[in-house]
């Protein structure tokens, strides 16, 4: 591959955020919408994973993400062949399983039908009667930029034909909540210009939804809860889905430990920091611990994706310590590595140990 394909994509993305004017910004991303979905097309995959990795800044990393959900619609929708546009959507689901024994859920749904009956009486994709949904749960893997190309081909889908999609097994390991991200795809027929995917909630059918979905992923000793998100076109429900995958983990994080250390040594105090990894890839992470309890910091890793901001990340952690009464909240401003060159761990503050440790990890970058 030839670099001047990355820098093309980079170029425009630089060039849009540095437009003065709203007519020449739009042109800008709209070359860049164009570029990429040539690259699509062509399945030129690794030109724009490239430019995804080596954006000089956050604000074009975003771009590029935002724009590449854009370029993935627009280049499906160039192959359809029906005067009556067909949108394709994915329905982020998040999945919190627990179990006494390790067990293995299947991701093929038995009565898909089912679900597609409560999301139409409940008015979803604004009332539209003309949808389908896939009977595969999917995962974020089906989504990958590598596979973006062949997925184009959704939008040639014969009215009610579901799209194949491979399905993606619930491992859920013993005595521990898990928490999956699943997707079920689907498309819709709808007028010209009808956007069907404004949606900002499930409330209408998400509860019938999530009891449905529970019942028919039933097992015994499994505990299990559904929740859907609204539809949306494809790479827009991988972003969202990641995210809401990781509040949920989150607070199920938080809710567990803060109740372990209250019930054992006493009031935890947190610390968060911001990371990045020797592959470029960035982590927020939150620690909790208490000078009573030797045995070091419970930890959580909020893994950053193309179109989050660290900061936005840490303010979602502060405010879930704040709604659990944590009232000891260090905030770091530095950037720290991964791993802690003394214990070859993943880095983890401590309260109680923060001036000298800080001072180390530091330096660590520095060298």
């Amino acid at each position: 591959m030839n670099e001047a394909h990355t820098d093309e994509l980079i170029d425009y993305a630089l060039a849009a955020l540095a437009a003065e004017q709203g007519v020449i910004q739009e042109k800008q991303e709209s070359a860049l919408r164009d570029a990429m979905m040539a690259k699509l097309r062509d399945g030129d995959t690794e030109a724009i994973a490239r430019a995804l990795a080596q954006a000089p800044s956050l604000a074009v990393q975003r771009l590029l993400a935002r724009t590449l959900a854009l370029a993935h619609v627009a280049g499906g929708r160039s192959r359809g062949e029906s005067d009556l546009p067909l949108t394709v959507f994915a329905l982020p689901i998040i999945i919190v399983a627990g179990s006494a024994a390790p067990i293995t859920l299947e991701a093929t749904l038995p009565d898909v039908d089912e679900l597609v009956a409560l999301m139409k009486a409940g008015g979803a994709l604004r009332g539209n009667q003309s949808f389908t949904l896939s009977n595969a749960l999917a995962s974020a893997a089906a989504f990958a930029i590598e596979r973006l190309p062949a997925s184009l081909d959704w939008w040639k889908l014969n009215p009610g034909a579901p799209i194949a999609i491979e399905p993606a097994p619930l491992s859920v390991p013993a005595n521990q909540e898990s928490v999956f991200l699943r997707f079920l795809p689907g498309t819709a027929w709808a007028g010209p210009g009808v956007d069907l995917l404004t949606a900002r909630d499930t409330a209408p059918w998400g509860m019938s939804f999530t009891q449905a979905l529970a019942r028919q992923l039933a097992r015994e000793g499994l505990t299990l809860l559904a929740l859907p998100r609204p539809p949306r076109t494809p790479l827009s429900a991988l972003y969202q889905g990641r995210v809401a995958q990781r509040e949920v983990s989150l607070q199920l994080f938080v809710t567990h430990a803060v109740r372990k250390f209250r019930g054992s040594v006493g009031e935890p105090a947190a610390v968060i920091s911001a990371h990045r990894m020797d592959d470029g890839r960035g982590e927020v992470r939150l620690s909790l611990s208490n000078p009573f309890d030797e045995k070091g910091a419970e930890g959580f890793r909020a893994e950053l994706y193309a179109t989050d901001r660290a900061q936005d990340v840490a303010t979602a952690m502060q405010d879930l310590l704040r709604e659990c009464q944590v009232e000891d909240v260090t905030t770091l401003g530095d950037v720290f590595p991964d791993i802690d060159h003394e214990t070859r761990m993943p880095l983890l503050f401590r309260a109680d140990a923060l001036a000298g440790a800080v001072e180390r990890a530091l330096k660590t970058t520095t060298h």
